[in-house]
């Protein structure tokens, strides 16, 4: 395996035996943790659920939760009037995990984005036996994304690259032999790196590394792609176990696909803050906006007669991100 692949499939698909990863301390930046951390929009909860629990094997028990009576959480997706629905899923033994969400009566369109157009959003998935899930996935929908309509093998490894039916993806990897299951993590597509980077990083306070670009016939196969560069960032949220990974991809043709929240392909993150008007406004001032009713936070109850103050922001390349304000524990 060359050491470009390395460098970019070991800390994206985690090659560790560990069931769960160290919790990163809070550190002194805005964000101190994370809540779920991959939220697609779907434009049918059954089929999004059937795809990540049957296809991908999480967990997802229960039944669908709903917003009907629940205004405050409506008011924060800025969609008063929408229908919303949703399901947790999560992978075995983890807390944080993926927030299926169907929006309805809000005027949703399919957003048809590409892997190299900024917004796209991938879940990195290590599995066990990849061909096996890889069949699964293609019977509930999933296209193929990577070259040859195959996975990409590096020595032991092997990865591939699907799209699911709301155009969110999926990048799965086995590392072969004697390795372990790893842990699941997301990864957007970005317009420019070094803005990300300083939003994320230096204003927001996730902490981690950012790579140079690179070429790799391998790498650009298991994304579909020809020729271009690659350039990714790797940035672990405080407080918690997630990373998330943005990678900007040059020299091929990419286009802006703008979404909103209701839009199936969509995405959204939760985040927690220490200073939710802080975080507000460094979102802001890197070019994105507050889509909560009256661009303003809202006040969500949080049982026993208590309320937690959050937002719902556009960050730039239209992740969307749910700032929730954090209380000091007493």
């Amino acid at each position: 395996m060359s050491r470009v692949l390395l460098v970019l499939f070991v800390f994206g698909a985690a090659l560790v035996h560990a069931q769960a990863p160290a919790v990163s301390a809070p550190g002194l930046g805005l964000v101190v943790g994370a809540g779920n951390f991959f939220s697609p929009i779907v434009s049918n909860l059954e089929r999004g659920i059937a795809f990540y629990r049957d296809g991908l094997g999480l967990e997802a028990p229960g039944q669908p939760s709903n917003a009907d009576d629940n205004a405050p959480l409506r008011d924060m997706f800025g969609l008063p009037a929408a229908k919303l629905r949703w399901t947790i899923a999560r992978p075995t033994g983890l807390r944080s995990g993926i927030e299926i969400i169907e929006i309805t009566q809000a005027g949703g369109r399919a957003l048809d984005r590409r892997i190299q157009d900024p917004g796209a959003m991938t879940l990195v998935r290590p599995v066990g036996e990849l061909e096996a899930v890889l069949t699964r996935l293609k019977g509930l929908g999933a296209t193929v994304v990577s070259k040859s309509g195959a996975p990409v093998k590096t020595g032991q490894a092997q990865m591939v690259l699907v799209r699911e039916p709301d155009d969110h993806f999926v990048e799965l990897f086995a590392a072969g032999r004697g390795a372990g299951p790893g842990d699941a993590r997301v990864r957007l597509t970005v317009s420019n790196l070094d803005r990300t980077v300083a939003l994320y990083r230096d204003a927001l306070g996730l902490r981690g590394t950012v790579g140079e670009a690179t070429r790799d016939q391998a790498l650009m196969n298991m994304l579909g792609l020809s020729g271009g560069t690659v350039r990714l960032a790797s940035l672990e949220v405080p407080g918690s176990a997630v990373v998330v990974e943005f990678m900007e991809i040059s020299g091929v043709d990419r286009r802006t696909v703008s979404g909103s929240i209701q839009d199936p392909g969509s995405t959204r993150m939760q985040l927690q803050v220490r200073d939710l008007d802080g975080a507000i406004h460094a979102v802001v001032r890197a070019g994105g906006s507050v889509i909560s009713t009256g661009a303003k936070p809202v006040e969500l109850p949080a049982g026993r007669g208590a309320s937690i103050k959050v937002a719902m922001v556009r960050a730039p390349d239209d992740l969307f991100l749910v700032l929730i304000e954090s209380r000091p524990q007493p």
